[in-house]
């Protein structure tokens, strides 16, 4: 399977990545395709172990308490190619062709790895969260002209199958429904996987696809706060490559051990864990059906670590500040040495904190969906240690800060530590969106004519090659014309005692157009009062500090455990009206305010008001205007005689 990896040179610094790119990659002779990636390894080391699979961390711990069996279902390498197969051909079967897509809503459960790559070989692959609501998952589906849905059939822990009515009403072009499990009645004609796989042969495909590099391989959705998320394409050599050049620095092998407890609907759990580990013959150790979410997964996380001699990890901030919470057991965590962290910053308090209970060190990378899940990495082999910076670029992969101007075209590359826009390319960008009207502002073309995915993200790169991201182009707080950078403040705030995770946002603001303020969740008692005056004594930048802070019990986050930032700004777009309309008084009998995100005009309110008995409709009307016309945001106004 091309060069191996073990014997390439270390990564641990930018030179070392120049002295693997003397040999072009076109010389690694890179597998094809991921079935024949996953093929390959399966028929080097037939009875390794390819994945391990523990639904419920409670019930594991029982049974490692009582030093009994512990549960678990165990597929060999030559059973996972087996499950492939039959995948792929139950999916030919029902009329999949080469650019035929299947739609996967699954949980955390082995076959939705057999899904993921047998769907794969057969056609294209459309992984959807299963946390959207139903109607929002049937029109990605059929965005996405799945001909096949695969399903999780009815589960106590997993109540899946009754999205199922409403998903097919918004897809209407689905053909077969193929259910996972227990196939309720009520989910009316359909297939189920495990008796349908049983009458397909497993040792081989039945049907000849010469797949390239470049056929498209999956749709992942992303992007998606306004309207539908957009469907990026990734195809056999974007993610065949990302998972080997990521081994170039992590190094994997047979009889290592990796935890996937993020899901398997998002690229991380789909590539950077599972490819990437099913490329180098190591064990997944598949974490919980829901992932980090399941039951005692994250409370148990140290002991497994301990139990299983595991590896390496991904995981978002919010998992390790839970780690972080655990009580400090006899737990040998001597085999842990690729704890990583890529969806979201990671505080500099919390890395430390880690280190300091693990003794070990927290990696961290950058990428996104549009270039195959990572682009840049810090090293392990890496004798400094920069916390805070996403690292460097994977070998063969270009990525570099540039200044874009404000209609989205190149103006020049940034020089060292100027900041500028994150701009990526080379083997693992996207060929774009499947609707062709979003890759408006995906790409940019420099001057030489390279065509590049312009992230979003601003960065710097230092003299050594090392990437400092400051902040998100679109979360810039911009007070008076001053560029806030949110990392300043949850940088502090995190670092307090009191503090589990914490969100800057802009508050909008009739003077300064926009005011920073701040939401946390908490591990221990503390009141804003508090918060603000800590803000107060370690934020030295004086506009950063926050207007306002709000502890809430739990931040809003994404289907991967993300902060949403989308929603915390809503919350603030509709707060700053209720405030406003308050002001006012008695001509208001009540009022209704919704903020959304317009795929037009942005952040929107809505406003809905009842004129009190005896005011002017006119004139409240009039009032209410000038009031909210001295912010920036768009909004609507319906006025009405009394309540509504």
């Amino acid at each position: 399977m091309g060069a191996d990896i073990r014997a390439m040179p270390t990564i641990a610094s930018i030179k070392d990545i120049e002295q693997i790119e003397a040999t072009p990659l076109v010389q690694r002779d890179l597998p094809k395709s991921t079935y024949s990636a996953i093929a390959q390894a399966a028929r080097s080391n037939p009875e390794a172990l390819a994945i391990r699979y523990i639904e419920n961390g409670e019930t594991w711990r029982a049974a490692h308490d009582s030093n009994e069996a512990v549960l678990t279902r165990d597929i060999t390498y030559a059973q996972f190619l087996n499950y492939i197969n039959r995948t792929a051909n139950l999916f030919r079967s029902l009329g999949v062709g080469d650019t035929d897509v299947v739609s996967m809503l699954l949980p955390n459960v082995p076959e939705a790895y057999f899904v993921l790559w047998g769907g794969e070989a057969a056609g294209i692959i459309n992984p959807i969260n299963y946390l959207l609501e139903a109607a929002e998952i049937g029109e990605i589906a059929q965005s996405a002209g799945s001909k096949i849905l695969v399903i999780m059939g009815d589960h106590p822990d997993a109540d899946i199958i009754s999205k199922l009515p409403m998903i097919h009403a918004h897809a209407p072009g689905i053909e077969h429904i193929v259910v996972v499990g227990k196939t309720p009645k009520s989910a009316g004609p359909c297939l189920n996987y495990e008796d349908a796989i049983e009458q397909q042969n497993g040792d081989a495909l039945e049907f000849i696809r010469e797949i390239e590099p470049d056929n498209i391989a999956s749709l992942f959705h992303t992007g998606g706060t306004t309207g539908l998320p957009k469907l990026a394409q990734h195809s056999h050599g974007n993610e065949v490559y990302t998972a080997w050049a990521l081994n170039l620095s992590l190094k994997y092998q047979s009889g290592e051990y990796t935890l996937v407890g993020l899901p398997i609907f998002h690229c991380n759990a789909a590539i950077a864990s599972g490819l990437l580990a099913f490329m180098a013959g190591s064990t997944v150790l598949l974490a919980g059906m829901h992932g980090y979410r399941s039951p005692g997964i994250v409370s148990n996380m140290l002991h497994m670590i301990d139990h299983y001699s595991i590896a390496g990890f991904n995981a978002v901030p919010t998992i390790y500040a839970m780690l972080m919470q655990l009580p400090d057991e006899d737990c040998d965590l001597g085999s842990l040495r690729l704890p990583g962290c890529g969806a979201a910053p990671m505080p500099i308090a919390l890395f430390n904190s880690f280190k300091k209970k693990t003794g070990v060190q927290i990696g961290e990378g950058y990428g996104l969906t549009e270039a195959t899940v990572c682009s840049t990495l810090c090293p392990p082999e890496s004798d400094t240690p920069r916390i805070g910076s996403i690292g460097l670029r994977l070998p063969y992969t270009q990525v570099k800060a540039a200044l874009i101007d404000i209609d989205g075209q190149y103006v020049r590359d940034c020089a060292v530590d100027e900041i500028g826009n994150i701009l990526i390319a080379g083997p693992s960008i996207t060929p774009g969106y499947t609707d062709k009207s979003k890759n408006s502002g995906l790409f940019v073309v420099d001057h030489d004519g390279v065509k590049w995915v312009n992230t979003g993200d601003l960065a710097r790169q230092d003299s050594e090659g090392y990437f400092w991201l400051t902040g998100r182009s679109k979360e810039l707080i911009i007070r008076g014309g001053h560029n806030i950078d949110p990392k300043t403040i949850e940088e502090v705030l995190t670092a307090h005692p009191a503090v589990n995770m914490a969100a800057a946002v802009g508050r909008p603001d009739s003077y300064a157009g926009e005011v920073p303020v701040a939401y946390v969740d908490t591990v221990s008692e503390t009141s804003e009062d508090e918060l603000l005056a800590y803000c107060k004594q370690h934020i030295g930048e004086r506009a950063a500090i926050p207007k306002a802070i709000i502890i809430l019990e739990k931040l809003p986050v994404t289907g991967v455990g993300k902060i949403h930032k989308p929603t915390l700004n809503l919350m603030e777009l509709k707060g700053i009206v209720e405030r406003e309309l308050d002001k006012l008084g008695k001509d208001i009998e009540n009022y209704r305010v919704n903020a959304s995100a317009d795929p037009k005009m942005g952040n929107t309110a809505s406003v809905e008001i009842g004129c009190a008995k005896g005011a002017d409709p006119s004139s409240l009307e009039a009032t209410v205007r000038t009031s909210l016309d001295s912010y920036s945001f768009p909004y609507s106004l319906e006025i009405g005689l009394g309540s509504f």
